[in-house]
């Protein structure tokens, strides 16, 4: 190396001196780059406060281990009957908890789908324990993808979040409600019991002004309460969504940026089917992006519109979520300090996901 440099001359020697300088950089800077773990994901804020929505009155549960601990603690505190209808269930604790219930003479119903597979084996579980399990009547390319809990048809949970092992790590909303919501959520389960084969009768819905109750089969319920907050957004639109392939939803989201409304997309990078709708967005100038994760999904299906409407559930904005599984959604039409909870965790979201 000594005697090439001296043939060189001194302008090559130092040509070869930046360029060995410039390769120990770039050596260091991408050892340090290795070194540096990914970003924290957002924190998963815990249940909020209750508050009154119309004649309804809605806490806002935000995944975690936190709301894993009220749904056990309200079946605990059942004294005549418990609803489930779940499509994953694999928390052993709370199946523990419902045949508890059951053995305190608590009459608990589960429809589970027996399509999954953690579902069949907690099924077994809590059939072995005297409980009621009902199979919802599954089909190709179709699933019984609710999720509910009905305490003494005086309080309910409803909204997306699954009792699988890994649910607690996931992001994803459920709402704990009180007031005649309850009555028209118990009605789908009801009805789907009837679906299921059983001779049950189904009470006619309360009136309430304030929480529309939405479903999938027989009816699609689901799109046009989404569409419909689209469309009615004047100011903002914040999105959480686990599937996004809907292209009628992209076109009015788009319509939607087109008219002076701030519209901000979150989406799960787990799902490729979403990648056209993201490119879609991207391409039109939308903030779109994609979840940062660790391993949990981004397992919401929720939009908040203006900060005051929200509707969220655990119908996927994708055809299959829409028209051919079983889901069920809530609308709050009317919730700005609700939806002011949900925001902050789309917030945290959306910042960590930069």
């Amino acid at each position: 190396m000594y005697r090439l440099r001296m043939r060189l001359g001194p302008i090559w020697r130092w040509v070869l001196a930046v360029l060995a300088a410039a390769a120990l950089v770039v050596g260091c800077a991408q050892i340090q780059a290795s070194a540096v773990p990914p970003p924290r994901p957002a924190p998963l804020l815990g249940p909020a406060p209750a508050v009154e929505v119309g004649a309804d009155n809605v806490a806002l549960l935000r995944s975690g281990t936190a709301t894993f601990a009220r749904l056990r603690s309200l079946i605990d505190a059942a004294r005549v009957s418990i609803h489930v209808e779940v499509y994953e269930f694999g928390q052993h604790g709370l199946a523990a908890a419902l045949v508890a219930a059951r053995s305190r003479g608590v009459a608990v119903t589960v429809i589970d789908d027996p399509s999954e597979l953690t579902s069949v084996a907690t099924a077994a579980l809590l059939r072995t324990g005297g409980i009621d399990v009902v199979d919802y009547p599954v089909r190709k390319q179709m699933i019984d993808h609710v999720k509910l809990l009905v305490v003494d048809a005086t309080v309910a949970v409803v909204g997306g979040i699954n009792w699988g092992v890994k649910s607690p790590a996931n992001h994803d909303y459920d709402a704990e409600v009180r007031g005649p919501v309850v009555r028209n959520l118990d009605r789908v389960f009801d009805r789907d019991l009837v679906t299921c084969g059983r001779s049950v009768s189904i009470p006619d819905a309360a009136a309430d002004s304030s929480i529309d109750v939405a479903a999938t089969l027989p009816a699609a319920e689901i799109r046009p309460l989404a569409m419909g907050v689209i469309d009615g957004a004047q100011h903002t639109l914040s999105l959480e969504l686990f599937v996004l392939t809907d292209t009628g939803v992209v076109h009015a989201l788009e319509a939607a940026a087109l008219r002076g409304v701030a519209v901000r997309v979150l989406l799960d990078p787990s799902q490729p089917s979403s990648d056209p709708s993201y490119a879609a967005l991207r391409s039109d100038g939308i903030q779109v992006r994609w979840y940062r994760s660790r391993g949990e999904l981004l397992h919401a299906k929720a939009i908040v519109a203006d900060a005051t409407s929200v509707l969220f559930g655990s119908a996927n904005w994708s055809g299959g979520g829409f028209a051919r599984n079983h889901e069920l959604d809530i609308e709050l039409i009317s919730a700005p300090a609700l939806a002011g909870e949900m925001l902050a965790q789309m917030h945290l979201d959306w910042a960590a996901s930069a």
